[in-house]
């Protein structure tokens, strides 16, 4: 097992006790630096075909990269300066051979975010927040068919599977 940058994890998680947020926007753990010592959300891992680990933590808006051994490799923030501080709910990897791309879910702002997987920079973007097609809200879970196409499931409000087709793939 292992924390955020391969620390040790914090175990001070009690069932029924409330832990805090990592704050609003403003606060400079959430939009500055490095980020938390500590995972915020650990809301989803992926692996890749080369045998990297891809965390999703969505209270500190960012995606953090492991061996399976557990040594850290190297983060990435995903839309860090959003209005809504929960981004990064799950990770999906494009099918391409090399999974070249890297797409992030924007629970809290409505979005898909599509990252170079080598250096987790941000090359794209799809969707925007609301209820009509193409529009996103409290988008939980993503994945990618044989194909490329991207599907994301809505919980909250909208509570639909829609499908999108991102050009190039």
């Amino acid at each position: 097992q292992w924390g955020a940058f391969g620390n040790e994890p914090e175990d001070a998680y009690e069932i029924g006790v409330a832990r805090p947020a990592p704050g609003p926007p403003e606060d400079p753990l959430v939009t500055m630096g490095v980020g938390p010592e500590q995972f915020g959300i650990v809301h989803a891992i992926g692996v890749s075909n080369d045998g990297l680990v891809y965390v999703a933590d969505r209270g500190n808006r960012r995606i953090q990269v492991f061996t399976v051994e557990g040594r850290y490799v190297k983060q990435g923030f995903v839309n860090r300066s959003g209005p809504a501080s929960s981004t990064v709910a799950r990770v999906a990897f494009s099918r391409d051979p090399d999974q070249r791309y890297l797409y992030a879910n924007d629970f809290g702002n409505g979005r898909v975010w599509i990252l170079d997987r080598q250096t987790l920079d941000t090359i794209g973007e799809f969707g925007s927040p609301g209820a009509e097609p193409g529009q996103l809200t409290n988008l939980h879970h993503i994945d990618v068919d044989s194909r490329g196409n991207v599907f994301g499931a809505e919980v909250g409000r909208n509570r639909r599977v829609q499908k999108f087709r991102v050009a190039g793939n």
